[in-house]
């Protein structure tokens, strides 16, 4: 059985494997995927100058630096979700599904690589657009006053005395452990109703819907404390990391005594919109004509 499950399992990974190179190739080469780099680019720059303006009193390096990531980040995620929302849903709406599911690959492993081609698709426009928001403010905003020296400096207050590079570390996972749950729940609304454009109007309204769903919650919680387990409150978990600031809202507004109700928030939504995504996707009819 052993000597069986190996070479199974390795073809399983070479099979993935490909299908991941494919798919990669082909968000690459649409037109749609580099706009997305220059809109970053553009919301980075603009970022930037504001951020000059506000330090014209006196650069603060320190803080500057500890937020670099801030604006790629979030631009990271909201791409790299709008890529994932529209090569889900365009097998369907193109029909192009009917063909991929007449090879022989499973269609959990078709699944698993658009799904690992978001991560990897994360990863990338969070580090170019990081590179580029440092070498930006390093060498056209701020003169060469920004620079790496400050990652081991201590952040003065309100960051519950980190260093630049730890809290740098700590808000990409924290934020890195919400874009599992964004993708989750991306995959189930994409997989469910399979229309490319419900599935983008869906999930623009789930992104940019989320903060004002959660000043919803601020008046429920006063009055039922189960109404702060909804899914919209799961990216309090990256607040909750992200400054003292941020820590207190979580507590104080949303009643959140620590993390570990966020955690488990987190892995649970995950978990379920995941295999329902992974259910329905291998059951549902797709007619070959």
């Amino acid at each position: 059985i052993i000597r069986g499950s190996i070479p199974t399992n390795y073809r399983r990974g070479e099979k993935i494997m490909k299908l991941l190179i494919n798919e990669f190739i082909k968000d690459y080469k649409k037109k749609t995927t580099w706009l997305y780099f220059l809109l970053s680019f553009g919301i980075i720059l603009l970022n930037s100058y504001f951020t000059k303006r506000q330090f014209e009193d006196g650069i603060d390096a320190v803080k500057i630096l500890s937020g670099i990531t801030v604006v790629s980040a979030a631009l990271a995620m909201v791409f790299s979700l709008i890529m994932l929302a529209n090569n889900l849903s365009q097998e369907y709406s193109k029909g192009t599904i009917k063909f991929l599911y007449t090879r022989p690959k499973s269609r959990s492993a078709i699944l698993t690589a658009k799904i690992v081609l978001a991560f990897i698709n994360y990863i990338i426009f969070l580090v170019v657009g990081t590179v580029f928001d440092f070498l930006t403010k390093y060498y056209v905003f701020f003169d060469r006053k920004v620079g790496l020296n400050h990652l081991n400096d201590t952040i003065e207050e309100g960051y519950f005395g980190r260093t630049v590079a730890k809290q740098l570390i700590i808000t990409n996972l924290a934020d890195l452990a919400v874009f599992i749950f964004f993708v989750a729940m991306v995959v189930l609304v994409c997989v469910v109703f399979k229309t490319q454009i419900l599935s983008l109007v869906l999930v623009m309204l789930s992104l940019l819907g989320t903060g004002l769903i959660q000043s919803l919650t601020i008046f429920a919680v006063s009055k039922f404390s189960w109404a702060k387990y909804h899914m919209f409150d799961v990216p309090l978990f990256s607040s909750y990391y992200a400054s003292e600031a941020g820590r207190h809202t979580v507590k104080e507004f949303f009643k959140f005594d620590n993390a570990n109700a966020l955690i488990i928030m987190l892995v649970a939504y995950s978990v379920v919109f995941f295999t329902i995504s992974y259910i329905v996707n291998a059951r549902r009819d797709i007619t070959i004509d």
